[in-house]
């Protein structure tokens, strides 16, 4: 499965990344400013120009805040961040020293929060503490951080139950506008899901403006879905084990287990497994895999997952085709190696064929 993005959505890159191995395409709706009607019907196309079924994917954000747009800030522990809702009026706070950060939908999740909590970016990489709360800011003080700050950066809240909505307005604009244009995908997304309820509702409002039954993923994010994770495969078509945010819900030490344990209920009841979340970002970077990226791709073969989901390594990488044809290779040799093998039946006794 391959993200679309500003350097994978041009028609002949996406024929190249079909022919290299694609057979998903993964539309990251979170990102409101992007073309995603245009680029719907450009995998369409290059789907048609290859004459290989491709699966089109919508993946929707929830209701979680993304930063507005700003300029990119470097901050260091220590660093006070004044973020504020640019959609209240008159939001904007006296600075007082503190660097401002725009942050649309946060006046939603204030009654959520409490001052000593934990408010994390780029899936960690960014963490705060919250300090004073305000009726549409809060102030926060950085702990730790390798990234900088920037737009379309979104939230993460490790110490507060979910407050996210899995559809909001700008999603059913979205399936409307896609439906209008006769681009409908085959799949939807539900980011944040804590239970079977918000699959449900997300099934119905799908085929509310799409006009059409199309299947729908459970993005497993948080302590709550993986705590529900029967109900939730039952009421679903198939599950994605987001690594990004589940990592920081369960714990890093945790994840692996937790991970194979998803992918395998998921087998358990017959329904779709992605895995996704930093499977080739070193590689897309460098040109060299590093031994800890091939063994993840082997580690989810032998898991026998459905799919293997790229983001970064396509979204914003200058190897976009490489990243799609080196986890194609390594896949399917591992999915090849550890294939049942058939068995022939010999006076009672029943032994492997093996291969030549």
């Amino acid at each position: 499965m391959a993200t679309i993005g500003p350097t994978l959505e041009k028609e002949n890159d996406l024929v190249r990344a079909i022919e290299a191995g694609a057979r998903w395409f993964r539309l990251p709706c979170g990102y409101r400013q992007r073309p995603h009607v245009e680029n719907a019907q450009t995998v369409r196309a290059a789907a048609a120009k290859t004459g290989l079924p491709v699966k089109l994917i919508l993946d929707l954000p929830s209701s979680r805040p993304r930063t507005g747009k700003m300029e990119e800030v470097r901050l260091a522990p220590g660093n006070e961040v004044v973020f504020w809702d640019p959609g209240v009026p008159g939001a904007a706070p006296a600075q007082n020293g503190a660097i401002p950060v725009p942050l649309p939908g946060l006046a939603d999740v204030l009654p959520k929060l409490e001052s000593g909590q934990r408010m994390w970016f780029c899936d960690g990489r960014l963490r705060f503490v919250l300090g004073k709360l305000g009726e549409a800011s809060v102030w926060a003080r950085m702990v730790e951080g390798s990234v900088p700050l920037k737009s379309s950066n979104s939230l993460f809240l490790p110490d507060s139950p979910s407050p996210f909505a899995a559809i909001v307005d700008p999603d059913r604009d979205l399936l409307s506008n896609l439906a209008t244009h006769g681009v409908v995908p085959d799949w939807i997304a539900l980011s944040l899901i804590a239970s079977a309820d918000d699959v449900r509702l997300g099934r119905t409002e799908a085929r509310e403006h799409l006009h059409a039954n199309v299947k729908i993923m459970a993005k497993f994010e948080t302590v709550a879905a993986v705590d529900c994770v029967q109900a939730i495969l039952k009421a679903a078509d198939g599950m994605m084990v987001a690594r990004g945010d589940l990592a920081l819900a369960v714990g890093y030490v945790r994840l692996p287990e937790i991970q194979e344990r998803l992918v395998q209920a998921a087998r358990r009841a017959r329904k779709v497994a992605v895995v996704a979340t930093q499977v080739l970002e070193s590689f897309a970077e460098s040109g060299l895999p590093l031994r800890a990226e091939l063994s993840d791709l082997s580690l989810i073969a032998r898991q026998r997952a459905d799919a293997v989901m790229l983001g970064k390594e396509t979204v914003f990488s200058p190897r976009p085709i490489e990243c799609i044809q080196l986890a194609t290779d390594v896949l399917t040799h591992e999915t090849h190696r550890f294939a049942p093998r058939p068995r022939t039946v010999k006076a009672g006794v029943s032994t492997p064929v093996l291969p030549s």
